[in-house]
């Protein structure tokens, strides 16, 4: 009989998707190993515990916001692209396994309750505020309001989008031509 061997990947996706469906009190070793089939000693085999398996998700999403910045928003060359570029990218879902559309809303949801999960989600904010403080001052755009403005603005439509109420992209372009025009 050939046994599955759940991957570190694995579990980080199962746990993505019962926080954006159930929301972090979902994050339980037992339940996460129910939707896989799997049993809580796979899990205990690649995860310490549940605090260590929290913090492995919540390492990989600020990891994965960072690659986003680093690999595409920072890597155009054209200042006035990289604002476009940015728009495009917080408007891409993260893949469907990890949560869909939902996770940067549940991400924000889990930290109201968690102090491990707040500390994450503002070290996010301030790397995207200060990314965001970087574009605009490149194309010579130096009101700190108008930063606040726009991440502000990203946060809640994202909300709206991950409940079908927006096109996001539509929305941050609207915005970003009228941010480039100012």
């Amino acid at each position: 009989m050939n046994k599955i061997k759940f991957t570190e990947e694995a579990w980080l996706a199962a746990g993505f998707r019962a926080l954006t469906t159930n929301g972090p009190t979902a994050i339980r070793a037992e339940a996460l190993a129910r939707s896989l089939g799997a049993t809580k000693g796979s899990f205990y085999w690649n995860f310490d515990d549940v605090p260590s398996f929290k913090r492995a998700m919540l390492s990989l999403w600020r990891d994965g916001v960072v690659q986003e910045i680093e690999s595409y928003v920072l890597a155009e060359p054209d200042e006035f692209k990289r604002l476009r570029v940015l728009a495009a990218r917080a408007a891409k879902p993260a893949p469907d396994k990890f949560g869909g559309r939902r996770v940067e809303p549940a991400m924000r949801a889990w930290a109201l309750t968690d102090p491990v999960a707040l500390a994450v989600v503002s070290e996010v904010d301030e790397i995207r505020l200060s990314l965001v403080a970087k574009l605009l001052c490149d194309i010579g755009q130096n009101e700190p309001a108008l930063v606040q403005l726009v991440y502000g603005a990203f946060i809640g439509l994202d909300d709206l989008a991950s409940k079908g109420r927006v096109d996001i992209v539509i929305a941050l372009e609207a915005l970003l031509t009228i941010v480039t025009e100012h």
